[in-house]
């Protein structure tokens, strides 16, 4: 398949010779005239080429793989499960999924980001709400998240500037890199 351009949004690896990358991916029509598909771009890495594009129904952002399936979360919809053998996709949670929306399985649970109301949300993997952990004076804009083997949820507030570990029943909090301690973020602009 010949590579597209296309906006990437977040990056997952699927195996040692695969990655996965949600994006838009833009098809000349006629000059000056696009047209655009959303979804998830598999590529090889050994071939550095695309090797497939999974279309799902609106804008994707955070990505994670977990055992043989990647977890999407899309726009407006919900996080959807593409299976990594056969590219099937099927919707897990339903919910009105914001912009900017991270995700991380681990152990038969998924945690995603919500910036609408500065939450993370923690399910099982059919869709059944387990805990929403949500203040805004700790955690505001929560972007990048990530559980340890202990079930520790790690994620990174844009607006609060800092990071927060959220035990795993998503009652206690601790803020790890609070605001004056972030410096690090201006020397990667």
């Amino acid at each position: 398949m010949r590579p597209d351009p296309g906006d990437g949004f977040d990056i997952t690896f699927v195996d040692e010779k695969t990655v996965a990358i949600t994006s838009i991916v833009y098809t000349s029509v006629a000059k000056q005239q696009f047209h655009f598909k959303e979804g998830v771009t598999i590529i090889n890495l050994k071939k550095r080429r695309k090797t497939q594009f999974i279309k799902l129904p609106g804008r994707t952002y955070g990505t994670t793989c977990y055992h043989d399936s990647l977890f999407v979360c899309v726009k407006g919809f919900s996080i959807y499960k593409v299976d990594t053998v056969d590219y099937s996709t099927s919707n897990v949670i339903k919910c009105d999924l914001p912009w900017l929306s991270y995700v991380s399985v681990y152990n038969d649970k998924i945690y995603y980001t919500n910036d609408n109301d500065h939450s993370v949300v923690c399910c099982v993997v059919n869709g059944s709400r387990v805990w929403t952990f949500r203040n805004d004076l700790v955690l505001r804009l929560p972007r990048g998240i990530v559980v340890d083997n202990d079930g520790t949820v790690f994620v990174d507030g844009e607006l609060s500037s800092n990071v927060v570990i959220i035990s795993k029943d998503g009652k206690h909090h601790m803020d790890i890199l609070p605001k004056k301690d972030c410096s690090f973020r201006y020397f990667l602009k």
